[in-house]
């Protein structure tokens, strides 16, 4: 017993032996002045009548469904179970120990019945977890404890679980080895358990999970046209994620062409049918012909994966889908959006439903493979298999390396035609300067620079990839309009207020870069909380990412840059490039996403020759900057000298790139 005078009084009691498995369970609640006394009215002499009743009626709920500050609790469960990577782990059960904390707010009133509730069954409870966990041969204690949580907060309706998995006989001189987790119910996902149409309330936001696929036509095309339509009236569907692209090879018929597969997350008021409904008609609109064998070709398919928490299986319709735990191509863009998204009738999450087949044995990687892939206009570019160059095309009198070279179109077209000659993958032109002091220049300027040399080169050179550099939006536009493939934006949409809206409804690849202030001002804000540059930039990018996600632009259209050369001192460029790869990895909100890295004969290379004023004496240094990136995982690099940068690309491919793929291969 504890008395606080703040929260009030605290008691705990522990029952010793109640369960055969375990030292003891227990029960802890937490009741100020004010709730014992409306307790101790309850139970006065003159409410039995009233007790009368409510022990006769229906059971009284035991409890809020909320996280509150009562908990009942079960320790040192032991159980047996085959669990680890190592060949002697595999051959028998080894000794498990559990503690397991229910926090929820028990229902004062509860006291006037004498029953036992659901979460309050410690019998029960430990029966679905013992029965469970001795059935299972996961090879990791996370994947493990993970599922145990699961399984405590759907089938024992607990709000909130603490679980804590113990294994003795880990580590030869340890006592033990664990670890515990604290994880709590998701109420917009957790919701009544539905079984029929008429559990759907009309104009009601159900949240809800759709795989996408292609391999007939303009594949891309074809996916954006169904989340188009989809959305396309946002009082009834608005979309609130999307995952990267991946192209695929072909499951189940595999005589046909590879798929690009994608997941969304949508929040429509359709129910289950209505919503299918709507799917095929924006299949058949697509041009899907449904009396061509099944899993065939086919230019558009849109599955429901899961409706909120619902399980339903009609003739027509199964939710969740009764394959996509057997299918990669479903599971690894899902793990994009919602990796912890709980299967209602699996107990395990997507991430480890996809970790299942991808540590089934027999799993050939090369076989299954998927290559994460942006489609740039017609081409599709799969980011595992080389590092792109990117040519720099300035139409200013005023850049730093190359101002008023090419401000004329011939001269435009020429340089171009040269880059393309000398292996650059994609042009980008821009029309403002953005070295440290230029000008701001109005848009008009802007436009007239850009779009005759977009429209030339597109004319001469039709399968070149063409990209924009500007921040403004009314310039982005019109580029892509005239031709241009990919808007490249140094100040990540910052600038203009329209950018984000005409990123998202032109539906093209963007580049997002972090800067600070502009170009006058940007050298005098290098400042960066405990000098951590990859942080804050890595943090900032990530803001940044997300409200373009918000506002309708697809995460596979989005590249990120980490700003070389803007807002950063030297040492901090320096940083940045060799520790470029800290920005994507696996734990960073930024994971997967390219990155563009443009160090191309900046101040801050200071090595050898590079150390005189003349920009063109900063090759090599820029071969090294190129380098650095290439290692750091960069998937495209922004040059001026594309014929010497293609073969330091090339070779810096040789050395890390491949050996990178391998390794996680």
């Amino acid at each position: 017993m504890f008395l606080n005078q703040e929260a009030g009084l605290s008691v705990k009691v522990e029952k010793p032996k109640a369960l055969l498995f375990a030292d003891f369970v227990g029960i802890e609640v937490t009741r100020t002045r004010a709730e014992l006394e409306e307790i101790d009215r309850l139970l006065s002499e003159s409410n039995k009548d009233m007790r009368r009743r409510l022990s006769l009626s229906q059971p009284v709920e035991a409890y809020d469904h909320i996280a509150g500050q009562d908990s009942i609790f079960i320790r040192q469960l032991s159980l047996s179970a085959i669990v680890g990577i190592n060949p002697h782990e595999r051959l028998h059960k080894q000794r498990l120990v559990l503690d397991i904390t229910i926090n929820l707010q028990l229902q004062s009133k509860f006291v006037l019945v004498d029953r036992i509730p659901h979460v309050f069954n410690f019998r029960t409870m430990v029966k679905t977890v013992s029965d469970y966990v001795e059935s299972t041969n996961f090879k990791t204690l996370e994947a493990l404890i993970e599922n145990v949580a699961a399984i405590l907060i759907k089938e024992c309706k607990a709000p909130k679980v603490w679980v804590r998995l113990l294994k003795p006989s880990a580590v030869m001189f340890s006592d033990t080895c664990g670890l515990e987790i604290t994880r709590e119910r998701d109420f917009e996902q957790i919701k009544k358990k539905t079984k029929t149409e008429k559990d759907f309330a009309e104009n009601i936001w159900n949240i809800v999970y759709l795989g996408l696929g292609s391999n007939l036509g303009d594949r891309a095309k074809n996916i954006s046209f169904g989340l188009d339509s989809l959305c396309a009236d946002a009082s009834v569907s608005r979309l609130l994620d999307t995952s990267f692209l991946y192209e695929t090879k072909p499951m189940y018929l595999e005589d046909q062409p590879n798929f690009l597969n994608a997941a969304c997350k949508i929040t429509t008021t359709l129910s289950p049918t209505g919503l299918l409904t709507k799917l095929k008609q924006i299949e058949d609109l697509a041009g899907r012909d449904f009396s061509a064998v099944r899993n065939g070709p086919r230019p558009l398919d849109i599955d429901i994966l899961f409706f909120n928490n619902a399980e339903i299986k009609t003739e027509a319709l199964e939710i969740p889908h009764k394959l996509l735990h057997e299918r990669e191509f479903v599971l690894r863009p899902l793990c994009d959006i919602s990796p912890n998204f709980a299967h209602p009738t699996r107990f395990r999450t997507v991430s480890q439903l996809l970790n299942l087949i991808i540590n089934t044995e027999g799993y050939d990687s090369g076989l299954n493979q998927m290559y994460q892939v942006t489609p740039f206009g017609k081409q599709i570019w799969a980011w595992e298999n080389r590092t792109r160059i990117m040519g720099i095309l300035n139409v200013t009198p005023d850049s730093f390396s190359d101002g008023g070279k090419y401000t004329g179109v011939l001269a435009a077209v020429k340089q171009t035609e040269k880059m393309i000659s000398e292996g650059a993958d994609i042009i980008d032109i821009g029309g403002q300067s953005t070295r440290p002091g230029a000008d701001t220049i109005d848009e008009s300027v802007e436009i007239s620079r850009v779009i005759p040399v977009v429209e030339e080169i597109r004319r001469r050179f039709e399968s070149v990839l063409v990209s924009v550099d500007t921040f403004r939006a009314s310039v982005a536009k019109a580029a892509i309009d005239a031709g241009a493939d990919f808007i490249n934006d140094v100040t990540g949409g910052e600038f203009d207020p329209e950018m984000i809206k005409i990123m998202s409804q032109l539906k093209v690849p963007v580049c997002i870069m972090h800067m600070r202030g502009d170009p006058k001002s940007m050298q005098s804000l290098t400042t960066y909380e405990n000098n951590d540059v990859v942080t804050e930039v890595r943090h900032v990018l990530a803001n940044r990412v997300k409200k373009l996600i918000d506002q309708g632009v697809y995460r596979w259209n989005i590249i990120i840059d980490p700003g070389i050369g803007f807002a950063k001192t030297a040492e901090q460029n320096f940083t940045l490039l060799r520790d470029l790869n800290k920005l994507t990895e696996a734990a960073s909100p930024l994971a997967r996403f390219p990155v563009l890295v443009g160090p191309s004969r900046k101040g801050f290379l200071k090595a050898g020759s590079a150390n005189t004023s003349d920009p063109k004496e900063r090759v090599w240094a820029t071969a090294a900057a190129c380098t650095a990136s290439v290692k750091g995982g960069a998937a495209i690099v922004r040059v001026h000298d594309v014929r010497e940068m293609r073969d330091v690309v090339a070779t810096s491919d040789v050395m890390y790139r491949v050996r990178t793929r391998k390794a996680a291969e």
